[in-house]
This record gives C-alpha cells, structure tokens and sequence, in this order.
C-alpha cells in the first residue's frame, strides 16, 4: 500500500521493512484465504488496514495522480521507478 519494499527503511518506525500477508478482504467481512485475496503487506500497512478493504488502483488511476503531483514528487517518483527496476537514464 505505501510502496517500501523489504529492506527499506521505514519512516514511520525507523527499522528496515518486513512483509506481512495480509487479506484484501478480512475474514471478518467473509474474505477468504485464497491467493486473490491475499496480499503482501508491510507492518505498518498492516496494522493500520485491519478489517479495510482496499481495490488495487488502475495502471491510467496511478498516472493520474501522478500527473496532477508536483514537479518535485513527480520526479521522485521517476526516480523510485528507475530504481525499481534498474532503468538507465539515456536522456541524462
């Protein structure tokens, strides 16, 4: 839900990131333990998402919000991508 990774520094604790699976819909709602509706999940995601359901957002929804950030977090999150996935910058 926050984007950290295993091994990423946490903000919110201060402590490298630990993944949780986690149910999209609880099973107190009637979600079940099946693979479609399990997620990965780090603690702090975790915690605050008991029993909240939450829909994996579009490829066009995420590049919505991206379009109307700032130059400055647009840019970040360029730069978290290419991290991600080891992407050259051929345009310097």
């Amino acid at each position: 839900m926050c984007g950290l990774t295993p091994g990423d520094i946490d903000p919110a604790t201060g402590r490298k990131v630990r993944l949780h699976v986690g149910h999209i819909k609880d099973k107190s709602l009637g979600g079940l333990d099946e693979l479609s509706n399990l997620r990965a999940l780090c603690s702090t995601c975790n915690q605050g998402a008991k029993n909240i359901t939450s829909e994996k957002p579009t490829w066009i929804w995420l590049l919505a919000q991206i379009r109307r950030a700032g130059q400055d977090d647009q840019r970040a999150a360029f730069d978290w991508l290419r991290k991600k996935f080891g992407a050259e910058d051929k345009d310097g």
